[in-house]
């Protein structure tokens, strides 16, 4: 089945929306393995490093897609300024949906946190990294600064969306959604 040009493909539409359920369930994760207690604070590290390694291979995946299945066109009469935004907070996603997970193991593997499977049966070895405390501070600290872009960088995808929606009334939102969106995109073209 030929898909339109449109809208996302399916597979594009499903990374999208699982990626961002994970790492909404994962920065809750992490402030539950933050704030635990220390008999508590293993599984719950377990289920952060799953998620995110999860994250990290879905984004790689999703950047393959990418690569292979050219976005949308822009619709008709956006600005230049619009679409170097739109493009550039895409971009910026990619990277931090990658460098995230990937600094967040990188300081779990020079503290010399544990080698716990991910969801407990799939061996996820640390990486091959130099054991250090300022190093691990270090990646760590860049962990969460990047997951904060995340929130800026998600505000501005979602107020995008939106201005698209109510202000500019044309059919941007409506290429990302299931279902609902493919009906009105395909009516409408």
């Amino acid at each position: 089945m030929q898909e339109s040009r449109s809208r996302y493909s399916t597979v594009s539409i499903i990374l999208h929306w699982t990626i961002f359920v994970l790492i909404f369930a994962n920065a809750t994760f992490g402030g539950w393995m933050e704030d635990a207690q220390p008999s508590e604070k293993l599984g719950y590290y377990q289920l952060h490093k799953s998620v995110g390694i999860t994250v990290l291979l879905l984004s790689l995946f999703r950047l393959g897609w990418r690569i292979a299945h050219p976005w949308p066109p822009f619709p008709q009469g956006m600005k230049l300024w619009e679409r170097l935004l739109a493009r550039g907070t895409h971009i910026l996603f990619y990277v931090l949906m990658i460098g995230a997970p990937l600094l967040g193991w990188a300081a779990a593997s020079a503290g010399g946190a544990p080698e716990v499977p991910l969801y407990g049966a799939v061996p996820a070895p640390n990486l091959p990294l130099p054991q250090g405390e300022d190093l691990s501070e270090t990646f760590g600290d860049w962990h969460k600064i990047l997951v904060k872009a995340i929130y800026v960088v998600l505000a501005l995808h979602v107020l995008g969306a939106l201005k698209h929606h109510f202000i500019d009334r044309d059919l941007v939102l409506h290429r990302m959604l299931p279902l609902i969106g493919r009906n009105r995109v395909e009516n409408d073209h």
